[in-house]
């Protein structure tokens, strides 16, 4: 059976959704940047695979429409070539912040003092921190989390945030989010990385039965302005006294959106961070 090497060019906030598309449907996943202008995905298709590579046709399709993607790209690989390892090379370091680093399994790396190394697997692709607002997020936990503390993962998606937290001290975190299928990927994730037996995962949101008569000291929902503002009511009543809000997944248009739902909910905002065309709110109980 031969196999083929799919690719294509995307802006850095499509290389997550993009990247679930190839590790739903195909086999490998790398991330190959080019700082400042795009990345390049990578994955891989057994030559009679037809309808997988419909799935992903549609799928690149129905993003180029809204965004400015490269053409999907289609190599049959040289009976010779081992496409198990062939992908690994294009697969790379990602810092975050001061001293996150987000490492593939394969890669050898020697941390530097200071640095706190999240060893990820190619199933965890998705959800490494390439999009903007899981980037600013990692560095805004990076600044928040203490030893010990509890954190709540809204919408945990990938659990990467949850992952990063564990690594960066934090000693009980609750990870939920309104899609099973997402919950019971988060909890492999949580396995392969170790961090399980500090996560609590859930079905659900805020409120919910998994946060009920619990507190936290960080809750962060990196979701979208529509989300925040669903979830922003709820808050208030599950963070600690000087507990610490990061609201994401906002795109700078719908900025205002979700500043009007974390005002009527009773936060204050005490730092606003952008990174292209993506906010990351940070609140505190007034």
């Amino acid at each position: 059976m031969s196999w083929h090497e799919l690719s294509i060019r995307v802006p850095f906030e499509y290389v997550e959704p993009v990247s679930y598309l190839f590790e739903r449907y195909a086999y490998g996943l790398s991330v190959e940047t080019v700082p400042g202008q795009y990345a390049v995905l990578r994955s891989y298709l057994p030559s009679l695979s037809r309808r997988r590579l419909a799935h992903i046709e549609v799928g690149v399709k129905l993003a180029a429409s809204i965004a400015d993607l490269g053409a999907l790209e289609i190599r049959e690989l040289d009976d010779k070539e081992d496409w198990r390892n062939s992908w690994k090379k294009h697969f790379t370091l990602l810092r975050v912040g001061r001293n996150l680093v987000i490492k593939p399994s394969w890669v050898e790396y020697e941390p530097v003092d200071g640095d706190v190394v999240i060893e990820l697997d190619p199933g965890l692709a998705f959800g490494t921190g390439y999009h903007p607002t899981t980037y600013t997020c990692l560095e805004a936990l990076e600044d928040v989390i203490t030893p010990g503390c509890a954190m709540l993962d809204v919408g945990t998606g990938s659990g990467i945030l949850s992952i990063a937290a564990a690594r960066l001290g934090a000693g009980r975190i609750t990870a939920v989010d309104i899609d099973g299928q997402a919950v019971r990927a988060a909890r492999r994730n949580f396995k392969r990385t170790g961090v399980l037996e500090r996560v609590q995962t859930a079905t659900g949101s805020v409120p919910g039965p998994a946060i009920r008569g619990q507190t936290y000291d960080v809750a962060v929902a990196n979701i979208s302005a529509r989300g925040v503002g669903l979830v922003a009511p709820g808050i208030p009543d599950a963070l600690a006294a000087d507990g610490v809000f990061i609201a994401s997944g906002i795109i700078v248009e719908q900025h205002a959106v979700a500043v009007d739902a974390i005002a009527k909910s009773g936060l204050a905002i005490s730092e606003t961070r952008q990174r292209e065309d993506w906010v990351t709110i940070l609140c505190r109980k007034k």
